[in-house]
């Protein structure tokens, strides 16, 4: 399990974009890990550290990405793909920094939501969390061995 240096931050396009094949990956061995399956991803969010990565991020996002929507940081529909095994990337948010949220970054599992739950949620309480909001519920994925979050939502 591999750890990036957190010390460090993202400075330019080809590390973002680093970091983004990094939480594919992680993601996908930590959902392995856990109920010993793995999901697609399409859409993943990078978390920034500092107010200047945040910004720099954001400026790199606007060359990569056509704006899509915003929640917590900017997300964008990419020009291009980002490959990364059978996953084809197709959006990236760069999240605002927020001490509460020192991973690298998260992804959202394309699966069926209720499917997951209902063969899931009761048998790995220790890793998975039920959210609920009043609009959608989610499950997030947490492993302290990974420095990475994955979430299924539901519609």
């Amino acid at each position: 399990m591999g750890r990036r240096n957190m010390n460090k931050s993202i400075q330019n396009q080809k590390e973002l974009i680093e970091a983004v094949r990094y939480v594919t990956s992680e993601t996908s061995k930590m959902a392995q890990s856990i109920v010993g399956k793995n999901f697609p991803i399409k859409s993943l969010t990078i978390f920034t550290h500092s107010q200047p990565e945040f910004e720099l991020l954001t400026e790199i996002l606007t060359k990569i990405g056509k704006p899509y929507n915003y929640n917590n940081g900017p997300r964008v529909e990419l020009y291009e793909p980002i490959e990364v095994g059978e996953n084809h990337i197709t959006h990236l948010r760069i999240r605002k920094p927020d001490p509460e949220r020192p991973q690298v970054g998260c992804n959202d599992f394309e699966t069926d939501y209720v499917t997951f739950k209902n063969e899931y949620l009761s048998q790995h309480s220790n890793n998975l969390i039920l959210i609920k909001r009043s609009e959608y519920e989610m499950i997030e994925l947490r492993d302290r061995e990974f420095d990475v979050l994955a979430y299924v939502v539901s519609n």
